[in-house]
This record gives structure tokens, sequence and C-alpha cells, in this order.
């Protein structure tokens, strides 16, 4: 099984990066693809047997003007009116686990409209499939999969059973396709690997991972989406050269390998918080949201959701 350089991967392999929001929006949340996010949900959410659903709007508009919208890469709507929302994450950040609780606030909102006598409530489910590890307790086992409802503090007693959050934590990870016997570490290995391939493995020439490896062509994008995922990607490799030379700068300063990994956080991160205020600037100003990509070099979605 070969895999290609670190560079390559990013953006010229044969089979797009799933953990990119875009290649996983248009993989998974297409209506011809139905079939393979009903697949993986199965696997993480397996007490839901979902058999269909239906996709709606990615973006939950905020209730008020100075409120946060949230937006997530695949939303969708089961028979009984569970949703459930998806989301991929590289980068890790502080407050993640507040920021999918600010986000679940929107999918329960939603659901009371004007008029309503009651607050009967449908379940909601946030899944992250993440490429970090989230802070767990010292005695956390290292479980891939976690998923937290509301429970009492002392007996476990089930407060709600319409409030659910599942994380995928790929950073542990670290399978060859061979030695999976099972679905859901196969889906695991796609979602973390598979961009890195050049030829596919034993277990791909049929059913769903066929299908999945066949959508997941970087040639079977669509022209505009493809050069969204590109751009996104681009924006990800000068990231990650900005790190590296701030590392090397900060090497050359003489200081500790520690203290410089900080030092390039920082300036990178500064750097692209000064970006973002510079976004919100512009888009203050009612500056095309285009423009404001190519002023700093931003994504076009990522201006778009700001």
């Amino acid at each position: 099984m070969k895999r290609k350089s670190e560079h390559d991967t990013l953006t010229y392999g044969k089979y797009v990066n799933l953990m990119n929001d875009v290649a996983f929006q248009w993989v998974f949340c297409r209506e011809d693809n139905k079939d393979l996010l009903i697949a993986l949900l199965n696997e993480l959410i397996p007490e839901l047997r979902i058999e269909d659903l239906e996709f709606y709007r990615n973006r939950q508009q905020s209730y008020a003007k100075n409120l946060k919208d949230s937006v997530f890469d695949v939303s969708c709507i089961l028979s009984d009116g569970t949703r459930i929302n998806v989301e991929v994450q590289v980068r890790a950040q502080d407050w993640f686990a507040d920021r999918c609780l600010y986000y679940s606030t929107y999918c329960i909102q939603d659901q009371v409209k004007k008029g309503q006598e009651d607050y009967s409530l449908k379940p909601v489910y946030i899944v992250s499939i993440i490429a970090f590890t989230r802070q767990h307790a010292p005695d956390w086992d290292g479980s891939i999969l976690s998923s937290y409802s509301l429970r009492e503090d002392r007996t476990h007693e089930l407060m709600t059973d319409n409030l659910h959050f599942v994380f995928v934590e790929l950073a542990h990870f670290d399978k060859k396709w061979e030695d999976i016997d099972n679905d859901k570490e196969r889906f695991y290995f796609c979602i973390r690997r598979l961009h890195e391939l050049d030829v596919l493995p034993d277990g791909f020439a049929e059913g769903i991972w066929a299908k999945l490896a066949r959508q997941s062509e970087l040639a079977a994008m669509e022209s505009s989406v493809k050069i969204k995922y590109i751009n996104a990607m681009t924006t990800d490799i000068d990231r990650r050269a900005q790190m590296k030379y701030a590392k090397r700068v900060a090497r050359e300063e003489g200081l500790a390998e520690g203290r410089a990994e900080g030092l390039a956080e920082g300036r990178a991160e500064g750097a692209l918080d000064k970006a973002y205020e510079t976004a919100r600037n512009l888009k203050a100003e009612n500056i095309p949201a285009d423009v404001i990509a190519k002023c700093t070099g931003l994504t076009l979605e990522q201006v778009e959701n700001l």
C-alpha cells in the first residue's frame, strides 16, 4: 500500500481528503450518496437504525442579529423528526465542546414554532469527526468513539433522550486497511487515510467501499466544487508553510524547541486572526465576499461563514 508525500496528499492525490469540509460534503451530502451517509451514521449511532433520511439546510440561522449562525458540513433529518448534524474538524481549538453545545441550541430552537402549545422536541445528534484529541479525564480509556447525553450526576438517570453529542477522535486511529475487520473502522480509515493512497487495497472492489472510493476521486468532482476544494487545501498548505517558517526562525533565534513551537503557533494564529479581523471589517462595509477572499487569503466559505 503506497502512500504519497505529505505535500501531494494535501491537494493533488487521486482521492480527496475527506477531513476537508468541501470534500466531506461532496461525498456524503448529496442525494445520490445518501446510502454512504446512512451507512456511516449507522456505524456511529447504531441505536437509530437509519433506513432513510432527508437533507436540510446546513446553516442554522441565528435568532438575534448579534449572535453567530451555526454551519454544519452535513445536516439531515429522519422520518421521525430526529435531526443529525455532522462536521469534520482538523485543527484543535479552545472550547470545542462549548462550540458543539452552542451549535446544538439552534437545532433545538428551530423546532419550536410561533404559536406552538408545548415544548415537545425531537432528538438532536451533533456528530463531530475530528483529527485531534479532546481533553479527557485522566482515566480515559483512549476510545476513538465517545457519546454523551444529559444524565443525573450520581445515578446516571437519563434526563432526556433528545440531546446527544458524538465524537470520533481519528487522532487515535492508526490501523492499516488489512488489519481492519469491521465497517466502523473501515470508515475511520477512509476518512483519515484514503487520500494518501495511490492504489486501493483489496476490499474496495465492490459494494459501498467501491462507491465511496469512486465518489472520493478528485477527478469526479464538479469543476466548481473542485476549485473550492483546491482553494481550501491550498490555504492549509500556506498555513503549514507559515508554521515551518516561524519554527525555523525561532530556532535560529536560539529558542528551545517547545518555545519555538509556541512562537510558531502564535505567529501563524496571529496572522490568521488578522485575516479574519480584516475580513469582518470589509464585510461590514458590504464588500463582496469574493473580493474579501482575494484580499485576505481566506477561502470564500470562510468569509461567508463570518
